[in-house]
């Protein structure tokens, strides 16, 4: 966990990611699901969806976050399925930075359930590998590293404490944040291991597969398998041009990873720059060719983009539309096929404006078959530039109007007003996804 060559001494890095959290989260709220397999899905939408978390029960069975409803119930008949609840998760997530906060203010929040936190101290050269949060630590521990491996048993405790006793985390300490995350995953549920240092992280490297670490996807490994690189020993023997010729400026992370070296700060929630783009997309509950219906939702999502562009002070000119289509049977294990395409604008903040490119890409792909998820997004943001008042009564009272209805959507909820055409239309409701991108909030 310590230090790097020559005795150098560097960063204290702590990766802490929850167990199955969204269902550990409900397991804790209902005690009547605690030791059962659970699945949690997206909404309302029980009939026809993914898992978006599946209990450490269900997972024995090969359940995995992102299946099918009907895959899983196959391998688990008596999973029982519950309707997520993001702001119950949210609340769990702030009152665990409330936590990890107390111990050092140096934390990145890497998704609604994992955050990084440096340590404000170093620690020297020694060599240390806890791998039981409730094991003695050795007295010839140097103090930063036997305070490291305290804090990191005090967050667990407090977690039991304070969260409840069904919610646990794993924590991998490491001397940068990529060691950190693999260290937090070679022991779940509920771990505690230590990659001491560059050597340690070498030895570690090569007894695991190239996509289990962050940053090798599936996609990546393939081509680096048709490179003739099949593990990390592969990797490290492979010439940095190579890597650079055949992945541009990530043939170098790439090189670096298989060295365990990643020289990332710790990026504060607080001081991430802002979105490059702003987008929504709404799952169906059932598959619909229906084009009013499909109008409603895509003019509902454009409308939440147009107030985020606005509360932020922005514009923004590329439109992206995608959507998710089913060819073929009605039977719900067909295989959906996504497309989209993208056009550009003049740069906007109006719902409507964003709406009538959003529809005019979908026209353009759309072949009247059935669809079971569409989406919208914005990019090309900039600030939005100060405005010479318009001597045109008519933009003036639409700003007006825009504002007002902004203003009383803010108060009494989203869409408390809305355009007359979306009266009827399926609801619709901004939520946090799993890496906070909808929700700003103090840590």
């Amino acid at each position: 966990m310590v230090f790097g060559s020559g005795g150098r001494r560097v960063r204290a890095i702590l990766h802490i990611d929850f167990n199955s959290y969204f269902a550990s989260v409900e397991q804790q709220a209902n005690p009547r699901l605690r030791g059962k397999p659970i699945g949690v899905t997206g909404g309302d939408r029980i009939k026809r969806t993914v898992i978006g978390a599946a209990s450490i029960e269900a997972k024995r069975f090969g359940v995995k976050t992102g299946m099918a409803i009907w895959q899983a119930k196959k391998l688990c008949p008596q999973i029982i399925l519950v309707k997520g609840d993001s702001d119950k998760y949210l609340e769990t997530t702030k009152k665990f930075l409330s936590i990890v906060k107390s111990f050092s203010p140096i934390v990145e929040v890497f998704s609604i359930d994992e955050v990084f936190l440096q340590l404000p101290f170093v620690i020297p050269r020694e060599r240390s590998d806890r791998r039981n949060p409730d094991s003695n630590l050795d007295c010839h521990a140097p103090s930063e590293l036997a305070m490291t491996l305290k804090i990191a048993q005090e967050i667990k405790s407090r977690v039991r404490s304070e969260l409840g006793e069904y919610i646990k985390c794993s924590i991998g300490i490491s001397y940068n944040k990529l060691m950190a995350k693999l260290a937090g995953s070679l022991q779940k549920p509920d771990g505690l291991v230590v990659i001491a240092d560059q050597e340690e992280a070498i030895k570690v490297l090569d007894k695991i597969e190239l996509d289990e670490i962050c940053g090798i996807g599936r996609a990546i490994k393939k081509r680096l398998n048709n490179m003739g690189v099949f593990n990390f020993k592969d990797l490290r023997k492979t010439p940095l041009e190579a890597l650079l010729a055949s992945f541009k400026s990530y043939g170098k992370t790439l090189y670096d990873m298989a060295r365990g070296i990643d020289e990332r700060p710790i990026l504060p929630f607080f001081e991430k720059p802002e979105v490059k783009s702003i987008g929504h997309r709404h799952t169906i509950d059932y598959d619909t060719s229906d084009p009013t219906e499909i109008k409603q939702i895509l003019l509902k999502l454009t409308e939440l983009i147009a107030r985020k562009l606005r509360a932020k002070k922005l514009v923004g000119k590329t439109i992206s539309c995608w959507f998710r289509r089913v060819r073929g049977a009605t039977s719900t294990k067909v295989a959906p096929e996504q497309m989209g395409m993208q056009v550009t604008i003049f740069p906007t903040q109006d719902g409507l404006e964003i709406f009538k490119s959003a529809w005019k890409v979908f026209n353009y792909l759309w072949d009247g078959e059935r669809i079971r998820m569409v989406g919208v997004s914005i990019s090309n943001l900039k600030p939005q530039n100060p405005e010479t008042l318009s001597l045109l009564p008519e933009v003036n009272k639409n700003k007006t109007i825009t504002k007002a209805i902004d203003q009383i959507n803010d108060k009494y909820g989203e869409f408390s007003l809305q355009r007359g055409v979306l009266l009827g239309s399926a609801k619709i409701q901004r939520k946090p996804n799993s890496f906070l991108a909808d929700r700003r909030f103090k840590i």
